[in-house]
This record gives C-alpha cells, structure tokens and sequence, in this order.
C-alpha cells in the first residue's frame, strides 16, 4: 500500500516582470517616498528606477536600485542625494508602503544594523533580502 503525501504549494520570493501591475504599483511608491525624504531639489521630471534588484514574497518587498530621469539622465546629482537606494516595502490596504530605510551609508556599524533588526517585523521574509542584509541582519 503505497503512503499519500500531501504537498502544498510553496510561494518562493519573484521579481515582478517589467511593466506588471504589482512592479508600477511598488514604483510609484518608491517614487514618492524618494522624492519626499531624500530630495533637495525638485525633480525637473518624473523619477523611474534603474532596478538592481526587487523580490516580492506575500505582502512585503525588497528594492535596491538607482532612482533616474524617466529620459534616462542623472536624477542624483540633480536633486537627490548620492547614495545607493534599498529600502523594504510593505503591502497594506491603501497599497506598498516603505517600512524599512536601508539608504545612506556605504559602511554601515554595529550599532546602525542593531537598529534596523529592532525595526523589522518578524514576519518578513529573510529571503526576499540580499545575502548582504541578511547576514548583517542575522537573519
């Protein structure tokens, strides 16, 4: 007599194809939350991003990537701050929402990553982050 196994479907962490409803919706966010907290000028057009990197698993997301003009020129240098962008999004009724602001430092110390793990709920998902993060994050 041959044992049943049951075997559910396991949801792994996926990049969001270009152009997807979910990848715009996560953009727009970025977009917004850029603008508003790492601007010191106005932008002189819309912000798009040169993604590096973004996995989606359930309600939360990781992005790391370079904020441009949607014409392809330098938005750093022109109104936001030179630094590399990565930030945790959560997915919430009135839509993503950054939770985590992994921006400006090159080298973070001890005491910046003890921060952050305070600020991180459980329930993210370890595998959505970069191996970087979560080593650093002991996760």
């Amino acid at each position: 007599m041959a044992a049943a196994v049951c075997s559910a479907a396991i949801a792994a962490p996926y990049t969001p194809k270009p152009g997807s409803p979910e990848r715009v919706a996560i953009c727009d966010s970025l977009r917004e939350y850029v603008v508003r907290e790492h601007s010191h000028a106005k932008p002189k057009m819309k912000i798009v991003f040169k993604i590096e990197y973004l996995k989606v698993d359930g309600n939360f997301a990781f992005f790391q990537g370079t904020p441009i003009y949607e014409d392809g020129s330098d938005a750093v240098y022109d109104c936001l701050m030179d630094m590399g962008y990565s930030l945790l999004l959560q997915k919430k009724s009135e839509g993503w929402t950054v939770l985590a602001d992994f921006c400006g430092t090159d080298v973070p110390h001890d005491e910046w990553w003890q921060d952050m793990r305070r600020k991180l709920p459980r329930e993210v998902p370890a595998d959505i982050l970069p191996r970087f993060y979560r080593e650093n994050l002991g996760l």
